[in-house]
């Protein structure tokens, strides 16, 4: 693992331990291109840590528990300050750079399930939601909403073949407002339901294939795919 994931996987675990809604992180409300003054996660540990004050008296694990959050998130947005800094313009002709995309990326694949969209991408690269679309459409070639919905479609895919959970539970789990939501976008984007892809590929699920190589490398983001 190269030392610029570290940063982003901190960034993902910390986010990971609150009982705050997902999404809060890096959802800072930009209408301009100015980046924030307070950032959001700084603003999640200030009140983590305001909680842990007031539930001191009612014992010391229950405070631990949130200072423990708190700097967890201090900590990883302390590591985007430095990546910040150091890769300041690095962006070039209206694209964003490798250390934004992947930090994306990797929110959107570790919050599938979550209410989030392009104004929670653009918060955790500093950028306006206008900007920050223009640049992804640029650097990955589709738009972020579109991006967002294919990988919710893909993991669908993924739960019909690997599990058997009903359709109703799939959409919840992969970010859909309900069945028929998950439904309608999948028909849109494949040319079928979800219960006709599922029933044409579970029947052959258990013929032999070379390798899984295939079905690996269809999953993985497209993040470097030209514009």
């Amino acid at each position: 693992m190269g030392i610029h994931a570290q940063p982003v996987l901190r960034f993902a675990q910390a986010t990971a331990v609150l009982d705050l809604p997902t999404a809060v992180i890096g959802s800072e409300k930009i209408e301009t291109g100015v980046a924030p003054r307070e950032p959001t996660a700084l603003r999640s540990a200030f009140r983590l840590l305001a909680e842990a004050g007031r539930v001191l008296s009612g014992g010391e694990d229950a405070a631990r528990k949130y200072i423990v959050r708190a700097a967890a998130l201090l900590q990883a947005e302390s590591d985007f300050r430095e990546r910040d800094a150091g890769h300041a313009g690095s962006a070039t002709q209206g694209r964003l750079a490798p250390w934004q995309v992947n930090r994306v990326v990797r929110f959107i694949e570790a919050n599938l399930s979550e209410k989030i969209g392009p104004r929670d991408f653009a918060g955790l690269v500093r950028l306006s939601t206008n900007h920050f679309a223009q640049a992804f459409r640029a650097t990955v070639g589709e738009p972020p909403y579109a991006y967002l919905i294919r990988r919710r479609i893909e993991r669908a895919k993924e739960m019909m073949l690997e599990t058997e959970h009903s359709l109703a539970h799939i959409a919840l789990e992969c970010g859909f407002a309900d069945q028929q939501h998950l439904t309608r976008l999948f028909t849109r984007m494949v040319g079928v339901s979800p219960a006709a892809w599922r029933r044409a590929h579970v029947a052959t699920a258990d013929v032999p294939h070379s390798d899984g190589s295939d079905h690996e490398a269809r999953f993985l983001p497209q993040a470097g795919r030209a514009a």
